[in-house]
């Protein structure tokens, strides 16, 4: 009986919060998430075409770099 009670009083207390914090009626709901808004670059994570193939490209460069070095010390 106790642990429903503490319980049923989180989920009132949660309530409680939930309600006070929630925005008014009169308050638009546009705002608040504009407000809060991330930032660039945390506002767009998809990357282009361009900039996959430049990526690619520049690890393909390190890899190969470093297997021309290692094969240069072995040598």
């Amino acid at each position: 009986m106790m642990s429903f009670l503490a319980a049923l009083l989180v989920i009132v207390i949660f309530a409680v919060i939930v309600y006070r914090y929630a925005p008014r009626r009169d308050e638009r709901a546009a705002d608040l998430f504009e407000r809060y808004r991330p930032h660039a670059p945390m506002a767009d994570w998809s990357m282009s075409y361009y900039e996959d193939r430049r990526q690619y490209s520049e690890l393909d460069a390190i890899r190969t770099h470093r297997e021309t070095e290692r094969g240069s010390v072995q040598s």
